[in-house]
């Protein structure tokens, strides 16, 4: 058994006694209720182009939508400056406008640049790409990746493999999650949905004993944020982990 099956199995509460539906709806399992990830594939194979295609629109969609917050960037800033050793770069992934990735070059007194599959007209300090791929003028060069983006992922592990080889000696990966970028938030546009009590643990699995999760830090403010529901605007506000991500040797 998987080790996300087993934590599934863990957190399933007790099946409840069997009531007979008036309509059959498709039953959730409870591993998918923790983790899910929409797929691009087409004969077997991923179909990128359509995958690129969805995230171009969505991009364009949200060209004024920026997630990064000050508040949670200066708890970033301030753990790196107290924990991460020679800071010269930091790497944003999926930073649209290159708001998060000039904040945290500011406040750590460094080099900065930003990534996106498509960013919009007005960014600065980001360059077009796809953070699944690698690039070696940037490997062993982070101090510092962030990202509160992987829910845009098709294929998590592949891009976490891709960014560890983009650490300094030292450095850290930074991930933001919200309830929003769990399951229930995962679509086509955000492929990627995992429970916030699941993400150390995928790392874990993922990293295959190279990288984990070494510290999580738990913001002590909320994600202002809201939703459409039924016709009108609903505020919520959301709690925000910090995945802190390193090598094990």
């Amino acid at each position: 058994m998987s080790l996300r099956r087993r934590i599934a199995a863990f957190l399933e509460p007790p099946a409840p006694e069997p009531i007979v539906p008036l309509i059959s709806e498709p039953q959730q399992s409870p591993e998918e209720s923790l983790v899910r990830l929409h797929d691009f594939l087409r004969d077997g194979e991923l179909d990128y182009e359509a995958y690129r295609d969805v995230q171009i629109r969505k991009a364009n969609a949200d060209t004024g939508d920026v997630w990064a917050d000050p508040k949670t960037l200066d708890i970033i800033a301030t753990y790196v400056l107290k924990k991460v050793p020679d800071i010269s770069f930091v790497l944003c992934h999926g930073s649209k406008s290159g708001m998060e990735s000039s904040y945290l070059a500011d406040k750590l007194g460094c080099e900065g640049l930003g990534t996106d599959i498509a960013p919009p007209e007005h960014a600065e300090g980001v360059e077009e790409w796809d953070f699944h791929e690698r690039r070696a003028d940037w490997n062993g060069r982070a101090s510092l990746i962030y990202t509160n983006a992987l829910d845009h992922s098709y294929e998590p592990k592949k891009a976490l493999d891709c960014w560890v080889e983009q650490l300094a000696p030292g450095g850290r990966i930074i991930i933001e999650h919200t309830m929003l970028h769990g399951p229930e938030g995962a679509s086509k546009s955000d492929p990627f949905g995992a429970h916030p009590l699941i993400m150390p643990y995928l790392v874990l699995e993922w990293g295959s004993g190279a990288y984990c999760v070494q510290e999580i830090i738990v913001a002590p403010h909320k994600k202002p944020h809201w939703k459409p529901v039924d016709g009108t605007r609903e505020d919520t506000d959301l709690d925000i982990w910090l995945y802190v991500i390193g090598r094990t040797n």
